[in-house]
C-alpha cells in the first residue's frame, strides 16, 4: 500500500456525517484526533503539486515559494504543509465586522478579495498583508474542503494583485465540479463521493 492509499484509507475511517437540526455536516474531528493522520497530511498535501510524484526539491521550478492557508482549517493544514516544502506560510483571515465598522489595518497594506455573493449569504472578505507575498512567490494555497471555488479564487485575485505566481490549491477533499478544478489547479487526496456514508 502506497503513502497515498494509506492517508486516503485513514481519512475515510475517521470520517462522519453528522446529523444537526438545520442539516447534514462533514464531521473533521476524527482527522484532527489521530496523530498518525496528521503527521502524514503535510507531505501527502505537499506532493499534489510535485510534478512527476514526490515533493519537489528546493529551488525546483514549479515548487511553491509559500503556502496559504484560509481561516480556519487552512490555518492548521498550511503550516503542517509549509513545514514539508521548507518555506513559509501566509494565513488568509476572513474580515469579520459590522456596518459602518472602520477598518485598522496598522502599518500594514492589506491585499482583499471579495467572495460572490451567492457564496456565505452574502459574500465573504479575505484578506492577507500585501508584503507577505511578492513577485518571486509561487502561491500554493491549502485546505481541507473545496466545493464552489469561491474562497480559492478570492485568493487568487489577491495573489495576482500582489504580482506572485498561483501554484494551485491542495485540499484533503475535492468537492468541486471540473471547469473550477481545472481553472484554479484544484488537486485533492480524496473526493467526497469516496468518503463513507
Amino acid at each position: 500500500m502506497t503513502d497515498r492509499q494509506r492517508v486516503v484509507r485513514r481519512l475515510q475511517e475517521t470520517f462522519a456525517w453528522r446529523d444537526t437540526p438545520v442539516g447534514e455536516f462533514a464531521d473533521l474531528s476524527g482527522w484532527w484526533r489521530d496523530p498518525e493522520l496528521l503527521r502524514m497530511l503535510g507531505p501527502s498535501l505537499a506532493e499534489l503539486h510535485a510534478e512527476g510524484g514526490g515533493t519537489p526539491a528546493p529551488g525546483a521550478p514549479g515548487r511553491p515559494t509559500v503556502v496559504a492557508g484560509i481561516e480556519t482549517r487552512g490555518l492548521v493544514l498550511g503550516p503542517l504543509t509549509a513545514l514539508h516544502l521548507g518555506v513559509g506560510f501566509v494565513e488568509v483571515r476572513k474580515e469579520y465586522g459590522t456596518a459602518g465598522e472602520v477598518r485598522r489595518d496598522g502599518d500594514d497594506a492589506m491585499l482583499r478579495a471579495q467572495t460572490p455573493p451567492d457564496y456565505q449569504d452574502g459574500g465573504l472578505t479575505l484578506m492577507a498583508p500585501r508584503r507577505l507575498f511578492g513577485p518571486q512567490d509561487r502561491v500554493l494555497l491549502v485546505d481541507e474542503w473545496i466545493e464552489s471555488g469561491a474562497q480559492a479564487n478570492a485568493v487568487r485575485r489577491m495573489v495576482a494583485e500582489a504580482g506572485a505566481e498561483w501554484a494551485g490549491v491542495a485540499v484533503i477533499v475535492d468537492a468541486c465540479e471540473p471547469r473550477v478544478r481545472e481553472r484554479l489547479a484544484v488537486r485533492g487526496l480524496v473526493a467526497e463521493a469516496d468518503l463513507p456514508g
